[in-house]
């Protein structure tokens, strides 16, 4: 086997200069190559503004940017760019998206810095969405690529609405709805096999009216989830786990960077052995950057005191069937997303106040940093110390609540993570789309 794969790469390493020398001498050059030949037989560098599009959070289909924007080459990397395209997104209260459009100039550019703002509704479609981010990414760039040659190919087409007035303040509109959003969504899904099946229902409905001063939000869901299981005897298991909840929260901003709260939930968790609870906090926050720079950087100071009440399916590891119990918050959260990457994390700890000994304290970070050219580091991490499952069920789980995750299990700690490195290298140029074949997946 070992012999057969050093004659394939040795065949490899002789034809391929033998191919590319062919190609060299006589074959047409692609389309959206980045030179051409002159009428002299010269080679012509290619002048098109260099892009690195950078969607962060964003959904991006960048084949439909490369087609959509043709005065554009796109690069592998952004320190090949003249232009790095950084888009992100925040929602908004109608459950739309704010997109965020940053036109960070590089080489001959680096002292422009442009951003673009647009709004894009809830149940956008993706190509509704696409479109609309290509269109504020070309009037964005227009100003780039009017300073290279080519400029002349450029003009500016403006669709005015007919008989439109002045765009009124929000503030002043009338609104049927008083600025409140609805949205009820429903799934079910599943799947079966000779010797099993499962599925799943689940349902959410919710509520929300956000202005700048009030942020008012309400809640529900319902979760339903069975499993079928034929054994080798013949003997056939089936396991139901039910869930339902609803929550009202009520934000009231005082100033640009402090925000008071106050927030109430009821429900039941068969898993956590939860017949009946509520919870009623209230809350104060202050991020230390303004609101208005949400979709770039954020760094959060948190706490809120509360009461818990549990009524239990079974009684508790302690030996209770109901308890009510005061509860402290304290979160501090950060997240960033700037050209040379993105990194979000946050630390959490809560304390149920009756003992000093039922607490938590969590700490989960993702980051996605540019190393150099072409070479990402991708790191998530998500630690916790766990002392405060009061809900716990007394007595041992069975076999069958282990592998089937019935109910919640006693532990002291969660740990998980990920590292990855991404490098990309080659040519520096991404500009053709050729998607055929691609519904064939890998082999």
């Amino acid at each position: 086997m070992i012999s057969r794969l050093v004659l394939l790469l040795h065949a490899a390493a002789v034809c391929l200069p033998a191919l590319a020398s062919a190609q060299s001498a006589g074959a047409t050059p692609p389309p959206g190559s980045t030179s051409s030949t002159s009428a002299v037989g010269n080679p012509v560098a290619d002048t098109r503004l260099r892009v690195f599009l950078d969607c962060q959070n964003a959904r991006c289909d960048q084949n439909f940017f490369i087609a959509d924007l043709p005065f554009a080459l796109w690069t592998q990397d952004r320190l090949d760019s003249d232009v790095h395209l950084l888009i992100t997104r925040i929602g908004t209260a109608s459950g739309g998206g704010e997109y965020t459009l940053s036109f960070v100039g590089q080489r001959q550019f680096a002292s422009r810095l442009d951003t673009m703002v647009t709004f894009l509704p809830p149940n956008t479609t993706d190509d509704v969405r696409r479109r609309e981010l290509a269109r504020v990414a070309k009037v964005g760039l227009a100003p780039f690529a009017m300073r290279l040659p080519g400029a002349e190919r450029f003009s500016v087409r403006y669709e005015a609405p007919k008989n439109a007035p002045a765009a009124p303040k929000l503030s002043s509109l009338s609104d049927p709805w008083n600025f409140w959003v609805y949205r009820i969504r429903l799934n079910g899904a599943g799947s079966a096999e000779t010797r099993g099946s499962n599925y799943e229902l689940n349902g959410n409905v919710n509520a929300s009216r956000i202005t700048e001063d009030w942020k008012i939000t309400v809640n529900a869901r319902n979760d339903y989830r069975a499993n079928r299981f034929k054994l080798s005897s013949g003997e056939e298991r089936r396991f139901v786990l039910r869930s339902a909840d609803a929550n009202v929260r009520v934000v009231k901003s005082l100033t640009d960077h402090l925000s008071i709260g106050t927030n109430a939930s009821t429900g039941f968790s068969e898993f956590r052995n939860t017949e009946a609870s509520a919870a009623v906090d209230m809350s104060a926050e202050y991020n230390f950057y303004p609101w208005k720079e949400a979709t770039s950087r954020q760094l959060l100071a948190l706490v809120s005191v509360g009461q818990r009440y549990f009524d239990y399916y079974q009684p508790s590891i302690f030996g209770f069937t109901t308890e009510s119990r005061p509860v402290a918050r304290a979160i501090l959260a950060t997240e960033s997303r700037q050209t040379w990457g993105n990194i979000d994390g946050s630390v959490r700890y809560t304390r149920f106040l009756h003992n000093a000994d039922t607490y938590s304290v969590s700490f989960n970070g993702r980051t996605n940093i540019r190393l150099t050219r072409g070479l990402s580091l991708e790191l998530r991490g998500d630690a916790a110390r766990v002392n405060d499952q009061l809900f716990l069920a007394r007595g041992n789980a069975s076999d069958d609540e282990v592998l089937t995750r019935q109910r919640a299990l006693a532990t002291s700690f969660r740990l998980s993570g990920s590292v990855g490195i991404n490098f990309t290298f080659g040519s520096i140029y991404n500009s053709i789309v050729n998607p055929r074949l691609d519904e064939l997946g890998q082999p």
